[in-house]
């Protein structure tokens, strides 16, 4: 017999994501309970903006040092 591995946690993620984008039918109660409790997470913010200026503020550090 061959054992069966569990999820990773980031191939549950995907996964969870998989099922959201399937699309379910919206007439279907499930899909409107799921709308409602269940919403889809907010988009990540950008780190772009922060490790700018982190970046600028090493470089200095390591200039003075």
């Amino acid at each position: 017999m061959e054992a069966v591995r569990k999820p990773t946690r980031e191939g549950a993620k995907k996964r969870a994501e998989r099922e959201r984008q399937t699309g379910l039918d919206p007439e279907d109660e499930a899909a409107k309970w799921l709308e409602e409790h269940d919403p889809k997470p907010p988009e990540p913010e950008s780190k772009s903006r922060f490790k700018s200026k982190e970046l600028h503020r090493w470089r200095r550090r390591q200039e003075k040092s």
